[in-house]
């Protein structure tokens, strides 16, 4: 049936005037964790970077992930750097079919229901799409049976009544009902549905029919976290966080309004921006909105500026206590306590949030059903005035907007502020448990869940609490089981696992397992180099970079050495792009002599890469040595090690201005000398940054070697394999497809684990499992995994 094309109506009238002006009322962006104080919508979104998703798909396949955080500890620069942005009012254009419809993806936290309220606010204004008689803004969390009791019989929900419940703060009367009706009928309406992911697996069977009407509107825009996507809409695009510029302008706005409590308030901002830059792991998660603001929080309560191992346990452990503390302030209570002292008073309302979070975390849930809560609240003999006081410490929320502490709250869904709390929560029970005589149940959750990517932030945030405990038999327990049976088979996902987990304790020497861990990480690079394997290669550097203390240990760096002395020529210039991508900020002298000795290689392109490496590394490389190597390599015959020589020298900053560089820079650019010494340049960096403007780049360089790698990258095509195909190979009699499902489960990074006859599988987003009944098909598989080299990775 064809579409009928909408005619505009041109009369305004006042039903659509009152949603106006709902969205213009509601033009402040409330603060996380201090819903009391706001700051206007256009301060708060300053240009969140909208992407079309095309372009960073291959990159982000990695990230896609059954992770609820969307890889909260990845790496913003090696994903997003590169990235152009769409302006907002652009977004529609790509759309070629009848009709609007746009899928915008974001991790959680990323600014997805702040994008919804700003275009629905500067649409009000009259500043965004004029097109549109009405902009309808659902968030879809709130869909609930709570808010939409079950009609009588024959009787379903429709898209007025929707609009009317969500858009009007007062019941409308049955005339104003057909009136809205009508005018939605014959209007042209943009349809925002916040929150798609969070209600696509539990949407209440009366309201199925209404939820599918929503999704079927012609015109709309639906927001959803990347792992739930399971629509079709023909443009997608990305919200990826806040730029760099986008930090500096937040961390300003936040602390200018604090001028009237802090009078050195804009001086503090600016200890905040030092102390983000000198925190590589830090400043990269500050790029998702409210890891940011959680910092800036909790800065006026701690300085951190001394700081220089802060990890996300830290900041969440700190911002609990701040919470805490603010809690029991309200009851009058005196917070100058100890933190140990400060937990034993919170000790009823934190034992009821940590384990409603666990049960939340172990049912695949973030809405927190009412059926839950009270599960929870019988299981631990919680009294309901310790429900009521836990949802005043500002952490757990109940879907309504109503005033808590009543009784009714009982009845209603709730969900943490933000899903990195309920991780957090969640963590802090695991520990609970590994800590008391139940800990068989924490040991038996580890080995079923280890490897199931949504709960990696789970353990990440257990093993940092667990170092901070000094509880070595329940710090054994945890490592013990995570490298015990059930093991997966293919590796990668075991290796990245105890990676990040190593990696939040700051590689503490006193943790079991240690060396095995950091053995394991390089046999992987080893293995991922010996294979020629690019994807692998950019696997294991994310990893890597998620981290902030692994890249650092002087035995991972003297690996990297050693491989560009032994490696064969046509490996050196991926190992040096390799190091390239890394955070290196404390590098080793043998890595670095390593890469100085490329500079000398017969091959201009691996000696270029190599002075992209050192100026990877930036002031920190900047060593006499290293500085009059690239001061030589200055007068390189090759244009494209000259350029990389320059640049490299430039971010080394004022390290690198000896009276030798300057002379060399002055030779080089022999028609600029008289310029220069005529020109009153203050200080060496200064003169660097004006050698550096006048370089013509080679801007494509990057995308070349991109291009190259894809070209040269086998595997592309096993990308989106199925969880059928997976089951379908896993079944066959046919032995010789066995080294070709290895290859596939590495390459998709699949995890594999082997429990009797039992095959579990841990894809993107779901576990698939299988029994092989065939005893010697199932010793075939094994085999096939020690063929393909993987025994060798194995540390355990």
């Amino acid at each position: 049936m064809p579409h009928r094309r909408i005619q505009p109506i041109e009369e305004p009238n006042y039903l659509f005037e009152l949603i106006k002006w709902h969205y213009k009322q509601n033009s402040r962006i409330e603060r996380l964790i201090n819903p009391a104080e706001s700051i206007p919508i256009e301060e708060s979104y300053i240009n969140l970077a909208i992407v079309d998703s095309k372009e960073q798909q291959g990159k982000e396949k990695n990230l896609r992930d059954a992770n609820q955080h969307e890889t909260i500890m990845g790496t913003f620069e090696d994903i997003y750097a590169v990235k152009t942005p769409i302006n907002v009012k652009n977004i529609f254009k790509t759309c070629k079919e009848f009709g609007r419809k746009v899928l915008v993806f974001g991790r959680a936290g990323i600014g997805k229901s702040t994008f919804c309220r700003y275009v629905s606010h500067q649409w009000a204004k009259d500043a965004l799409w004029p097109e549109y008689n009405l902009v309808v803004l659902i968030s879809l969390r709130s869909l609930t049976e709570n808010r939409y009791s079950p009609l009588s019989s024959g009787k379903s929900y429709s898209l007025v009544d929707i609009v009317a419940k969500e858009c009007f703060s007062r019941d409308l009367s049955e005339e104003d009902k057909s009136l809205l009706k009508d005018l939605l009928n014959k209007s042209k309406v943009l349809w925002l549905l916040d929150g798609y992911d969070e209600i696509v697996q539990n949407v209440p069977s009366h309201l199925q029919c209404v939820f599918e009407q929503l999704l079927n509107t012609p015109h709309h825009i639906v927001t959803s976290r990347p792992y739930f996507n399971t629509l079709s809409c023909s443009v997608q695009v990305e919200i990826v966080g806040f730029t760099d510029e986008n930090i500096i302008k937040y961390v300003e706005v936040f602390f200018n309004q604090l001028r009237d409590k802090f009078p050195n308030a804009l001086f503090e901002g600016q200890k905040v921006l030092k102390f983000l830059r000198l925190n590589p792991r830090i400043w990269g998660i500050a790029h998702i909105p409210v890891n940011l603001e959680l910092i800036c929080s909790i800065w006026s309560e701690k300085d951190w500026s001394e700081t220089t191992n802060l990890t996300m346990t830290t900041l969440y452990e700190n911002m609990t206590v701040w919470l805490c503390r603010r809690y029991l302030a309200r009851k009058i209570t005196s917070i100058q306590i100890s933190k140990m002292e400060l937990y034993e008073k919170c000790h009823p309302e934190l034992t009821f949030l940590e384990t409603l979070a666990f049960e939340g975390m172990t049912s695949n849930t973030i809405i927190l059903r009412k059926e839950l809560l009270q599960k929870v609240i019988h299981n631990i003999g919680c009294l309901s005035d310790i429900y009521s006081d836990a949802l005043h410490i500002g952490i757990l929320k109940s879907f309504d907007n109503g005033q808590t502490g009543n009784q009714i709250q009982l009845e209603k869904h709730h969900y943490f502020v933000h899903l990195s709390f309920q991780e957090f929560f969640a963590a802090r029970h695991l520990v609970r448990l590994l800590n008391s005589t139940t800990r068989d149940i924490a040991i038996q959750f580890i080995q079923t869940h280890k490897y199931e990517k949504r709960l990696q932030l789970v353990f990440i945030f257990a093993s940092g609490l667990l170092i901070q405990s000094e509880n070595t038999q329940s710090i054994h327990t945890f490592w013990d089981t995570i490298f015990g049976d059930p093991h997966d088979l293919v590796g990668i996902r075991h290796m990245q696992l105890v990676t990040v987990c190593l990696d939040e304790t700051q590689c503490d020497c006193t943790v079991p397992y240690r060396s095995q861990s950091i053995s394991l990480l390089l046999n992987w690079i080893r293995f991922a180099f010996n294979q020629n394997n690019f994807q692998l290669q950019g696997s294991i550097a994310m990893i890597i970079n998620s981290s902030s203390k692994i890249q650092n240990l002087p035995e991972v760096q003297i690996e990297f050495a050693s491989l560009l002395k032994t490696e064969a020529e046509e490996h050196k210039g991926h190992i040096a792009t390799f190091i390239r991508r890394l955070n290196i900020t404390d590098p080793h002298n043998q890595l670095l002599e390593s890469l100085l000795l490329q500079l000398e290689d017969n091959d201009a392109d691996i000696r270029a890469t190599a002075c992209n490496a050192l100026g990877a590394m930036r002031e920190k490389a900047s060593t006499s040595q290293v500085t009059d190597r690239l001061v030589v390599a200055l007068g390189d015959q090759n244009y494209l090690v000259q350029q990389n020589a320059y640049s490299t020298l430039e971010k080394m900053g004022e390290k690198a201005a000896t009276s030798q560089v300057i002379d060399r820079l002055v030779v080089a650019l022999d028609d600029l000398v008289d310029s220069i010494r005529g020109t009153d340049l203050m200080g060496a960096g200064t003169l660097l940054e004006f050698f550096s403007y006048a370089l013509q780049w080679f801007p494509g360089a990057d995308a070349r070697e991109a291009e190259g790698m894809q070209k040269s990258n086998v595997y592309d095509g096993i990308d989106g394999t199925s969880s059928k195909l997976f089951q379908l190979l896993i079944r066959t009699p046919d032995w010789r497809w066995l080294p070709i499902f290895v290859e596939c489960c590495l390459m998709e990074e699949v995890a594999v684990m082997v429990i009797g006859d039992r095959v579990i599988m841990h894809l993107e987003r779901v576990a698939v499992e299988t029994r092989i009944v065939n005893s010697e098909l199932l010793s075939e598989l094994c085999k096939a995994f020690d063929a393909f080299g993987l025994k060798v990775l194995d540390c355990r």
